[in-house]
């Protein structure tokens, strides 16, 4: 299923298992194959039926289980997905997911729609939100987790160039670790290139990477 979203950018694998694990301290979550097509097909359907298939999806988010699976909902809906580390890097997208933090930096990139995403393990609603800004843990889990799109590509933009995925020489049998800034050609090369390996991803946000690579089973660790 997560092959024909997102135009082969992750391959089939058993939607049972693992895909995506999030480790910040003590705060550990694991998502597994048919849980993140699930938050892709959410994402994808909000663009596509929430806001009429924006061009450009911009992204602003540190490393967190939300990135991977809002960039392939992008992705999914026929977008550019456009990750950057500033937001004057989402100039020229009409919307993107942010932090609460920078949400209204993004709206003065001239950014029209911004949403907001808590980066909490569970990505829990927002106490607060900046005037004119979504929470996309309250607009994202309404929409259908079936979507029937079929992008022809996969297009990923890092602060302002086309991302080439880069071949990192993993496989379906391996569980890569991450401690990379996604909003990097590196940071982002490394996880999509995983993912697009066949590859479980291990992101690991905050604590000791050789206890938590050992404790989930990692094979190959990029920091």
């Amino acid at each position: 299923m997560l092959s024909h979203l997102t135009a082969g950018l992750v391959p089939d694998r058993d939607p049972a298992q693992p895909l995506l694990t999030y480790v910040a301290g003590p705060d550990r979550i694991e998502l597994s194959g048919a849980t993140t097509a699930n938050w892709v097909c959410k994402t994808a359907n909000l663009l596509v039926d929430g806001y009429d298939s924006p061009a450009r999806v911009g992204i602003l988010l540190p490393l967190h289980w939300q990135l991977p699976c809002l960039l392939l909902g992008a992705v999914a809906a026929g977008a550019t997905a456009v990750v950057s580390s500033d937001p004057a890097g989402l100039t020229g997208c009409a919307f993107a997911f942010t932090t609460a933090e920078t949400a209204e930096a993004a709206l003065d990139a001239g950014v029209e729609e911004v949403f907001a995403c808590s980066l909490t393990p569970f990505a829990s609603r927002l106490a607060e939100l900046p005037a004119g800004v979504s929470d996309a843990a309250v607009e994202i889990p309404g929409y259908g987790d079936r979507f029937g799109g079929r992008p022809t590509q996969a297009r990923v933009e890092v602060d302002g160039e086309l991302l080439v995925v880069p071949v990192l020489g993993v496989g379906p049998k391996d569980r890569v670790l991450t401690s990379q800034d996604p909003c990097t050609a590196e940071g982002l090369g490394t996880l999509l290139g995983a993912l697009r390996a066949g590859s479980a991803l291990v992101l690991l946000r905050e604590g000791d990477a050789e206890a938590v690579a050992r404790q989930e089973g990692v094979t190959r660790s990029f920091s």
